[in-house]
């Protein structure tokens, strides 16, 4: 094949391919405008591939896609495993695996050609995310095509190639052609090159076609529509019909409609529009297709996709859903849109397709005419349910009142009882508490009221839920033990695992023992039965709960749990959550650098949910406020706002906290932020010792007396009773340097070199100037002031972070201790020694010491 200025890219997929030829397996984005050339370059590497498979699937231009459509394209390569995994509900993981396992045993070098994925449903773009993330493994070339420029930010698309590791994936962008090869295209058809650049923009397609029409045409839909107007009308007949069909129409399906002769087959071929391959006629580009396809009058377009309804529907069962919807819409054929759409939608969600689920439920919806009310009531229920997963949350809570208004009408308590409950849960999902628990409590009282015990137990869980996403502890496990005894005794594992969440929880947060356990229990319930969502939730808690009560070892290892459960299952929204952790507890542990650039990767994402968002953009506020660098004021401002949407402590308390800290950092003498009021207020009510006692702490260092009676966290309290020696070990037990730093600052002046020497390690340069200055203004003079920027000022030409080695080593500080007090690796900390000893010119730490004290080194600078 002839390709013009496509000698880079095509050597580019060419060396990833060898690379899969060695069994180091390889991701191809090859992306560009529609008519760049992606199609005619992936074929070029398809014809020179001998060694091993060429398997391509494609992506159709319907209504709404068939769910996995390019690996049915595909499927005969397969075993007959994964072909009857394909459309089994509920079988996603093990159909993902045993795809992998099956390209892994395929001889040879594989290259998997997945064309046009800016069409592709939510299935089959979860399913090549799985395979881009584990490419590695397999002898393939994976290369998946796509238009860059139809992609808008929150395109999962773009988020799928966003994520792929540098290292695996080679990004293949297809330019417009010179001018100068335009022209030399042109000369080569004997035709004029004059304004053919400036009138096609170097588009390969475009300028294809302007050299096969008559004359400059004023867009590639005239050139197209000049083609076909030169064919005679049963030609034309054929290319109309193959242009309401996206991407290809089967040879059978045009001879059964109208059964062409040859010669206007072969005259449809030779036309250019058309081409055919393995038992299919298509347009040479989709841009031709749709040019004719929106050329047609609507009655023409309509007739024929009547036409083709009715012969799809003649072939029974094994056509897709939604091409039989996408033929019934475009013929405005209500009746078998209402009978379609439903079992396609069913099919799309059955596959993880929430976003296609929800659009073939609204289309539905629009046709549904005459429905009767109760299944009208229950395609309402099921068209919020895909609005609900697909964060659509107004046009869930719309649907699911006009289903309650249904129910309502038809006195069916139960249903009311199971609607009012979501209506919950919705109301909570967009920051409307009080509203949630209006709902909830009506959804107890009513299902109560009629015995109704198996929607019942999901009624007083999600109470439970509610009163613990509130921090309201007792009220969550009087709540949860109802519905954990209730759905011990129904047998119902579902809510028993959704309830022992809620009550583990909420007790776990509050350092009760038994928390954990009940939150164990949650987790091997769900493993068990395979509850994906209920997993993940049991993990995020987990982890989210160990970091709150600082037991960060034990939430690290939940933290490595959660990562290989969901590298395995692609479950990002929960692995967001559990990656926001990471960043506080690496934070909180004083790896800000580490912690910083997690939070800044996490917040790229577009997708990323307030939750998972409000953790994040807290830990990067507090790294900028306290280091002094720019933007921390602003990160604060935006996540107080999506604190404050949710009016939960566990949101708004470390933002609270962050906040009165900012002020004590400006040099405010009074803390009159109204926030961080009413969090107190908030914790103290709730009986939250951690958040009352960081926020208590900020006021008592903007000039408050500490309250004597408050009940807050134990180091906090060692402050508040002045035993500031205790204070610092208990943080240092529990891995918090800069609390520790800070709990040092009120002690002697032995304390306070430390703390300042604690603070120049994490470089929080901004602390450390807010603590000078108090000190002078109390008096205080001499202090050890933080490392110079040069180390020319020393006689050794120790270097800043030498300096605060070389201190810490005259206190007599082991390596793992100096180690501890920096937030830094052993390994490292036993370099800067051995830098520092040679520097000294000493042969032992002591003589190091007694050197540093003749030079003047035995403080740092």
């Amino acid at each position: 094949m002839e390709l013009v200025e496509r000698d880079y890219a095509l050597q580019r997929l060419r060396d990833a391919r060898a690379l899969a030829q060695q069994g180091t397996g390889r991701t191809a984005l090859v992306y560009g405008e529609a008519g760049i050339g992606k199609t005619s370059l992936v074929r070029c590497l398809a014809f020179e591939h001998s060694e091993g498979r060429v398997l391509v699937g494609g992506c159709e231009a319907l209504f709404s896609p068939r769910p996995l459509g390019p690996f049915y394209d595909i499927a005969d390569a397969f075993t007959t495993r994964t072909r009857n995994l394909l459309g089994r509900e509920g079988r996603r993981a093990e159909l993902f695996a045993s795809l992998l396992t099956d390209l892994q045993e395929l001889d040879g070098t594989t290259l998997l050609v997945l064309e046009d994925l800016h069409w592709a449903d939510a299935a089959t773009l979860d399913l090549v995310k799985y395979l881009a993330r584990r490419i590695e493994r397999v002898r393939a070339l994976l290369v998946l095509t796509y238009r860059d420029d139809e992609l808008d930010a929150r395109h999962p698309l773009r988020l799928l190639c966003g994520d792929l590791p540098s290292d695996v994936a080679v990004r293949v962008p297809l330019l417009p052609l010179t001018e100068t090869a335009v022209a030399n295209m042109a000369r080569q058809t004997g035709r004029s090159s004059e304004g053919l650049f400036a009138a096609t923009g170097g588009n390969p397609f475009f300028v294809t076609e302007a050299l096969s029409g008559e004359g400059l045409p004023a867009s590639v839909r005239d050139a197209v529509l000049a083609r076909a107007g030169r064919q005679t009308p049963a030609v034309r007949e054929l290319l109309d019909l193959a242009a309401v069909v996206p991407a290809r129409i089967d040879v059978s399906l045009v001879q059964a409609l109208l059964s062409p002769r040859d010669e206007d087959v072969a005259a449809a071929l030779a036309s250019g529009l058309l081409f055919a391959q393995d038992g299919t006629y298509a347009y040479r580009h989709e841009l031709a297709r749709i040019s004719m396809e929106q050329a047609l009058p609507a009655p023409v377009a309509s007739a024929l996709h009547a036409r083709l309804l009715g012969h799809l529907e003649s072939l029974g069962d094994k056509i897709p859903m939604a091409r039989l919807v996408h033929h019934a819409a475009g013929a405005g054929d209500c009746t078998s849109v209402m009978k379609y759409a439903p079992k396609a939608a069913a099919d799309a969600a059955a596959h993880g397709a929430h976003c296609d689920a929800a659009w073939l439920y609204g289309k539905a919806l629009a046709h549904a005419g005459d429905l009767p009310d109760a299944a009208r009531a229950d395609l309402l229920e099921r068209y919020a349910y895909q609005c609900y997963l697909t964060s659509q949350i107004d046009t869930a809570i719309a649907s699911c009142q006009s289903a309650l208004a249904i129910w309502r009408k038809l006195e069916d308590k139960r249903q009311e009882g199971h609607l009012l409950r979501w209506l919950s849960r919705l109301h909570w999902f967009i920051g409307r508490n009080s509203e949630a628990d209006a709902y909830g409590n009506l959804a107890v009282q009513l299902l109560e009221s009629i015995h109704a015990d198996d929607e019942l137990a999901w009624a007083l869980s999600n109470r439970a839920q509610m009163h613990m996403l509130a921090g309201r502890t007792a009220e969550a496990v009087t709540w949860g033990t109802r519905a954990i005894a209730m759905a011990e005794k129904q047998g119902n594992t579902e809510v028993l695992a959704h309830a022992l969440n809620n009550v583990g929880t909420a007790r776990c947060v509050r350092r009760h023992a038994d928390g954990k356990e009940m939150l164990k229990r949650s987790l091997e319930i769900a493993i068990a039965h395979g509850y994906g969502e209920h997993v993940a939730r049991a993990y995020a808690n987990l982890t989210s709960s160990a970091v709150t009560t600082r037991d960060y070892p034990e939430g690290q290892w939940y933290i490595s749990q959660a990562s290989a459960y969901f590298n395995e299952r692609d479950l990002d929204s929960w692995s967001q959550y559990v990656v926001a952790y990471q960043t506080r507890l690496d934070f909180e542990q004083g790896r800000w650098d580490a912690a910083g650039q997690l939070a800044s990767q996490l917040l790229t994402r577009c997708d990323v949910t307030p939750v998972a968002r409000i953790p994040a953009l807290t830990v990067l506020a507090r790294i900028r406020l306290r280091r002094g660098d720019p933007g921390g004021n602003d990160l604060l401002e935006e996540v107080t706002e999506l604190a404050c949407a949710t009016g939960e402590l566990q949101r708004l308390a470390p933002v609270a906290s962050a906040r009165a800290e900012a002020a004590w950092l400006r040099g405010d003498e009074v803390d009159d932020d109204p926030i961080v009021s009413q969090t107190c207020r908030l914790a103290e009510e709730l009986h939250d010792t951690r958040a009352l006692g960081e926020l208590l702490f900020w006021r008592h260092w903007m000039g408050e007396d500490w309250p004597e009676t408050a009940d807050i966290e134990a180091p906090y309290a060692l402050q508040r009773n002045g035993q500031w020696q205790d204070a610092a070990l208990a943080w240092q037990s529990v891995g918090c340097p800069y609390e520790r730093a800070l709990a040092l600052m009120e002690g002697d002046e032995y304390g306070i070199n430390e703390a300042l020497a604690t603070l120049s390690a994490l470089e929080a340069s901004a602390t450390i100037k807010r603590c000078r200055d108090t000190l002078h203004r109390n008096g205080v003079r001499g202090m050890a002031r933080g490392p110079r920027a040069s180390t020319s000022a020393n006689p050794a030409g120790l270097t800043l972070r030498e300096l605060q080695i070389l201190a810490l080593l005259t206190q007599g500080l082991s390596n793992t201790e100096i180690a501890g007090r920096l937030a830094r690796s052993e390994k490292t900390v036993e370099h800067h020694v051995s830098a520092v000893l040679r520097k000294l010119d000493a042969r032992s730490r002591g003589e190091a010491v007694a050197q540093a004290g003749r030079l003047g080194l035995a403080q740092p600078h």
